[in-house]
């Protein structure tokens, strides 16, 4: 009863004096002028205002997201008694050095850490980093708002469940076991948008396009051993928001003219309610023009669900490309990341379906997952070429995240796992400047089963696969090949990454290999996996993407070796061919390239039904390839006046995942002179 006392008295007293400042720090990627707002942040100060007291005892100031320069970050403070950090990937670094120089020049402000980079079991970050005073596991709305409680009258943070705090009398760290009992219904956590707490970080940020997240649901049923949220996140039980809940955030961005939504579920579509979402989008979109593009992580166990979700968005031109996140294509690597949830009869049927209705589809695949090798990558890869995948191939390097499966030890030596540190260069972010803080990232490089010499022949093979058929230079004559004369993608593909091309043949994708083999070079000597390119713009890109843009300055003599290098290839493995057909074919992929300016042909006389036969080869009635003229016209191509910036912009940034980096044709029967 006197404890009871006294923590009231000291209260009252507390409440006497100013309140105390709180700032959320919460660095976000940037893409030129673009961030996202920062919500997490948002929704820990949504919640804790809901409390009475600490309305009454805190100053929630600015929040701070702008990814800058220390010192200048550092001004935002003045006399701060809390700073809370969200921490991920992309933002570790920055975090620690802000939080080190807070508590060096305010030692009693409390340092507060969580997100998914924050360690589960953070004793050793504790000692390597003696700054940080408690760290949060999972959800943190409550626990943020019970630490902000206790700490009114004591650093003493015993019996809040999910945290870990340091001791402030042995300054050792002291993990809290057990963890929070999750909410069963999310709309008990207001939502910062809602609220009102982004209104003034958007009106003083002038210049600034600012992007939304919004979540519908929490929780994922998976296990994945590379994925954060299944494990990590400690909420395997779906959970949700109302329907009227996430209708108000999503009328919010559009009032707001937020062109671009991400939504942080972890597998949309999989729920019934998912449609009625995509259909408020779609309504939303209608009534205000706003959101442009709704970006999510569709479900991967369920197809018909999915499909009609996916269609109803791409009919509203709101999804930014269709994911198939496939990761492997061999069995055994799937049961080893525990990802047996998709079957290739069930991605072929996707595939189908949304090849039937021309929804663009892009597949993932992880490159360095514990039991792959250069075998099975490739005939995964093979496997996925030919099944159909007609937009994008997306191959990423095996990333380590903590509290993953692929963080344990024991599980890293159970498979063999070494991984190496790089700088993070977030792909598509703007280029870090010298001055700011390095990020890192570590990949797998080496497994039991994948050494190092099979890594890089992996990479090089996924990048000339990309290169020919996710970024369009090839994706035509590697169907040809395939469905005319029956010659497997790998085929053609492995001639190429692995340096078989004669003499002076193919002197561009050589020089491309070459490229792709110093990256890898680079990569291991401690750089980063982003390649920059100043005259496409001031951003990162992919290995893939960046050798694209480089042939892009080349585009018709690229295509006058790719027509001598079929031929020869051809003749190496023994199989005969019509050269005129070939070269139909060869002159039809070209004109479906985009180039800098407005293209000198926007139109061909061909003497085979080329223009026919891709059109219709992925649908039921695909027509064979037969001599019978036909005329193709390039509808609307669209002059860049060499602004390559742009040119990147349009066809990479949006229309890699969009499906529309090709160029819009039409064609007909009719005879008539060439355009040349």
């Amino acid at each position: 009863m006197a404890n009871e006392q006294s923590e009231r008295t000291e209260l009252g007293r507390q409440m006497l004096h100013r309140k105390r400042r709180l700032y959320f720090n919460e660095f976000n990627v940037r893409l030129d002028n673009a961030t996202y707002l920062p919500l997490s942040s948002g929704l820990l100060r949504a919640y804790a205002e809901t409390s009475e007291l600490l309305r009454a005892n805190y100053d929630f100031m600015p929040f701070i997201f702008y990814r800058d320069n220390l010192e200048r970050i550092l001004g935002h403070y003045d006399n701060p008694d809390v700073a809370a950090f969200s921490v991920s990937m992309w933002n570790e670094q920055l975090n620690l050095k802000v939080a080190e120089q807070v508590k060096s020049r305010y030692p009693d402000c409390l340092i507060i850490f969580g997100g998914p980079n924050v360690p589960h079991h953070p004793q050793d970050y504790f000692r390597q980093h003696p700054f940080v005073d408690v760290a949060v596991r999972g959800e943190g709305e409550e626990a943020f708002s019970e630490i902000l409680t206790k700490s009114l009258t004591s650093r003493d943070f015993s019996g809040i469940s999910g945290i870990a705090w340091r001791d402030p009398e042995t300054g050792v760290c002291v993990r809290n076991e057990g963890e929070r009992p999750q909410a069963r219904d999310l709309d008990v956590y207001p939502s910062p948008y809602l609220e009102g707490l982004f209104e003034g970080l958007i009106d003083s940020s002038e210049g600034m396009e600012f992007q939304q997240i919004i979540e519908t649901n929490r929780g994922c049923p998976f296990l994945c051993t590379f994925c954060f949220w299944g494990q990590g996140g400690l909420s395997r039980k779906y959970r949700f928001h109302s329907l009227e809940y996430v209708s108000s955030e999503i009328e919010w961005g559009a009032q707001h003219k937020i062109k671009y939504v991400f939504n942080a579920d972890s597998n949309f579509g999989m729920h019934k309610r998912d449609a009625e979402i995509a259909r408020m989008l779609v309504n939303t979109k209608v009534e205000y023009e706003y959101p442009e593009k709704f970006r999510t992580c569709f479900g991967k166990n369920t197809d018909e669900q999915i499909y009609q979700v996916a269609k109803m968005l791409h009919e509203h031109d709101l999804e930014k490309g269709i994911t198939l996140a496939v990761q492997s294509n061999d069995e055994d690597v799937l049961e080893n990341v525990k990802r047996t949830n998709i079957k290739m009869s069930t991605y072929q049927n996707l595939q189908k379906k949304f090849n039937e209705s021309d929804i663009p589809v892009y597949c993932e695949l992880i490159l360095g997952l514990p039991g792959e090798n250069y075998q099975t990558w490739t005939a995964g890869i093979d496997a996925l070429l030919k099944a159909g995948l007609k937009n994008q191939l997306l191959v990423y390097m095996c990333q380590v995240f903590p509290n993953t499966d692929l963080h344990d030890p024991e599980y890293r030596k159970k498979f063999g796992i070494v991984t190496h540190r790089i700088p993070l260069a977030e792909i598509h972010g703007g280029i870090r400047p010298a001055e700011l803080v390095t990020e890192y990232e570590d990949i797998i490089i080496t497994t039991e089963s994948m050494p190092l010499a099979d890594w890089r022949r992996m990479a090089v093979y996924s990048w000339v696969t990309m290169l020919l058929h996710s970024m369009k230079l090839g994706f035509f004559v590697l169907y040809y090949l395939h469905e005319r004369h029956g010659i497997n993608p790998s085929e053609f593909i492995s001639y190429i990454a692995e340096g078989r091309m004669s003499a002076g043949t193919g002197e561009t994708l050589r020089e491309e290999v070459s490229e792709f083999e110093s990256q890898l070079d680079r990569i291991l000597g401690g750089h980063g996996r982003g390649r920059e390119l100043p005259e496409f713009g001031n951003l990162y890109w992919d290995e893939e993407e960046a050798s694209f843009l480089r042939v892009s300055n080349k585009l018709d003599q690229f295509y006058d070796e790719l027509s001598v290098l079929v031929r020869e290839f051809m003749g190496h493995v023994g199989v005969a061919y019509d050269k005129a057909e070939l070269d139909e074919v060869v002159q039809y992929q070209r004109l479906r390239i985009p180039s800098h300016y407005y293209p000198k042909i926007t139109g061909w006389q061909f003497n085979f039904n080329v223009p026919e036969y891709f059109a219709t080869c992925f649908q039921d009635d695909a027509q064979p390839l037969i001599r019978k003229p036909q005329v193709l016209t390039v509808r609307n191509p669209k002059d860049y006046q060499g602004n390559k910036a742009e040119y990147a912009r349009e066809n990479i940034l949006w229309g890699r995942k969009s499906g529309t980096m090709l160029m819009e044709v039409s064609w007909c029967d009719e005879v008539s002179q060439p355009a040349r």
